[in-house]
């Protein structure tokens, strides 16, 4: 059962994860950090020049969301929260940032991110007699661009043979004294090679119920906003809600009964530093 709550919807962590902090810095939404005052300078700067300043903190959370596949249902997810930033490197959840430099106020880092993605045959129905599908260890570059109507950041990640994954997403955070409300939206591009690994139906696996299904690259597209509470200066609660549209790539797949999943999660992270 404890294997089962934290091999489902990682991508709850990652979402709580991104933009929790901000200790004398803005932190944005992919993790990376940028001093306001640094945001007019020109020509490409490279981060090790920096002072280094070092943080770190410790939460937990809760995530509750829909899984696409058929007969899953809701998952009640815990979020261990373990953070660390210095002027190298930026580690948060399952994903570590090695920090490049910046452009203005465009930021670009090195991203390595482990997904917990994939599933066992007996998490559903449906997937029954189905091979086990497992996670990936992703690669690629990221960057953040702020600027004063919000932060726009991305990355290109490749999993090896898991395909390819690409994200793109724009957050504005509002401050009302103790409380920040941050609208956000994204667009999710999948490989066709990964759609095909996490919900593609391989000859082997056809029954009745379940046809053979070849995946095909498919854009997803989430909204949602988040609402944070810092009650002293180094204690931070937020609350996020949002839904994510799944595009024909994947809703085609017999595997999938959904194309909208909503998420929710709660978390509380403590920054010692």
């Amino acid at each position: 059962m404890v294997r089962k709550l934290f091999r489902r919807r990682n991508q709850l962590l990652l979402i709580v994860a991104s933009g929790m902090l901000h200790g004398g810095a803005v932190w944005a939404a992919d993790g990376i950090t940028q001093d306001p005052s640094d945001t007019d300078d020109e020509g490409f700067t490279v981060l090790s020049n920096a002072t280094n300043v070092t943080h770190w903190g410790l939460g937990a959370g809760v995530g509750l969301g829909e899984s696409p596949y058929k007969g899953y249902g809701s998952k009640v997810t815990p979020i261990p929260l373990i953070y660390f930033d210095d002027k190298w490197v930026h580690a948060l959840g399952t994903t570590l940032d090695l920090k490049i430099g910046k452009w203005s106020s465009v930021l670009f880092t090195l991203r390595a991110q482990y997904s917990l993605d994939g599933y066992t045959g007996a998490d559903a129905p449906i997937l029954n007699g189905m091979q086990n599908r497992k996670g990936a260890f992703w690669l690629g570059p990221a960057l953040a661009w702020h600027t004063g109507y919000g932060t726009l950041s991305g990355d290109v990640l490749t999993g090896g043979n898991k395909g390819q994954k690409a994200n793109i997403g724009f957050a504005k955070a509002l401050e009302y004294g103790s409380f920040s409300f941050e609208p956000h939206i994204g667009a999710e591009w999948l490989s066709s090679k990964y759609v095909d690994y996490y919900y593609g139906v391989r000859s082997s696996e056809v029954r009745a119920d379940r046809p053979a299904y070849t995946g095909k690259a498919s854009y997803n597209v989430s909204v949602g906003a988040k609402l944070d509470y810092r009650f002293t200066r180094k204690q931070l609660v937020t609350f996020d809600v949002g839904v994510k549209h799944l595009s024909s790539g994947i809703t085609d797949s017999p595997l999938v009964g959904k194309r909208y999943i909503p998420e929710v999660r709660l978390a509380y992270i403590y920054e010692f530093k």
